[in-house]
């Protein structure tokens, strides 16, 4: 798929799922990586921002939104694909998030990085979000 496509393919549900950021507070932000095959490859395919706008929206940008993100997220384009297919609800996409991450398999790959001491995060939320969604 173009980078174009899969951004757009995308934007049709992050945005639109505001309880993936359920419990964070205003500012949150994950930045994402999409690479084609591997998580290791150098060339990244598409690289966006998800942020918490407000208490009810996310917002998802190609431009850095100047905040930095608590997260970096590393994904293949078939792993974010997989994730999103048929709209999930906030708990099965990351019952799947998951599902991958304990069973990686070839061009099907996740990863993430904490880009924030952990007493931050909390101060922000994720303790709650974390227990929330089983991670």
């Amino acid at each position: 798929m173009e980078p174009e496509e899969l951004y757009h393919k995308l934007k049709s549900y992050f945005p639109n799922n505001s309880d993936l950021m359920r419990h964070l507070k205003i500012n949150a932000c994950w930045e994402y990586l999409i690479t084609e095959y591997s998580t290791y490859e150098e060339i990244t395919k598409l690289h966006y921002f998800l942020y918490k706008k407000d208490e009810n929206h996310l917002e998802m940008t190609k431009e850095n939104p100047g905040i930095k993100p608590d997260l970096i997220l590393y994904f293949t384009e078939k792993a974010i694909l997989d994730l999103i297919r048929e709209n999930p609800s906030a708990n099965e996409y990351y019952f799947r998030y998951r599902e991958l991450m304990n069973n990686p398999k070839p061009g099907i790959e996740l990863d993430n990085k904490v880009n924030k001491p952990r007493l931050k995060l909390w101060q922000i939320g994720y303790k709650k979000w974390q227990s929330d969604f089983k991670f």
